[in-house]
């Protein structure tokens, strides 16, 4: 499925013994989104930073939030949990951190296959994510052709979409 050059690299970063313990902590609100320790792969970065940047769209922006409640019937588990002490809560930076990890295993047209199929999924878990989907998506458009992206739009996004992987993400979204 994947079209990466990044497999390599992936299967060395997923060696490293902090990154297992960083998704343990997430594992129970992740069954279904992306395959789990026992059947993860590399390919699943993409899917998994997808995920979890949405939900720290989810997180960081009430009005999305609200939105995205009100369109889908409530929000994803994971974003609950992440609010459990409010936008600063543990688990929201722990999702940062490790959004900032995957981000280099990242490769943009995986990335924009991932963002696709989830949002063309019709499975509740998915569509619970549906309007941090679109977000996520205008985000890395407005990136990609020059523009700020949206205020409460992570970090890690941010700084994956307009650092090394910008001249692929122009190439791929806008074709000469």
């Amino acid at each position: 499925m994947s079209n990466s050059s990044n497999k390599p690299l992936r299967d060395i970063a997923r060696q490293d013994e902090e990154f297992p313990g960083l998704l343990a902590a997430l594992k129970p609100v992740l069954l279904g989104l992306v395959p789990d320790d026992q059947n993860y792969s590399g390919d699943s970065y993409d899917e998994l930073f997808v995920v979890l940047a949405a939900a720290l769209y989810l997180t960081h922006d009430p009005v999305l939030r609200k939105r995205n409640a009100d369109r889908n019937g409530g929000n994803p588990k994971l974003v609950s949990v992440m609010l459990n002490e409010g936008p600063k809560d543990k688990d929201a930076l722990l999702v940062g951190k490790v959004l900032d990890r995957l981000a280099p295993y990242v490769h943009p047209a995986d990335f924009l296959d991932s963002l696709s199929r989830m949002h063309a999924s019709t499975e509740t878990l998915f569509r619970e994510y549906r309007g941090a989907l679109e977000r996520l998506a205008a985000d890395v458009w407005r990136i990609t052709i020059g523009f700020e992206p949206a205020p409460k739009c992570p970090d890690a996004l941010r700084i994956w979409a307009g650092g090394p992987n910008l001249p692929l993400l122009r190439k791929i979204l806008v074709p000469a």
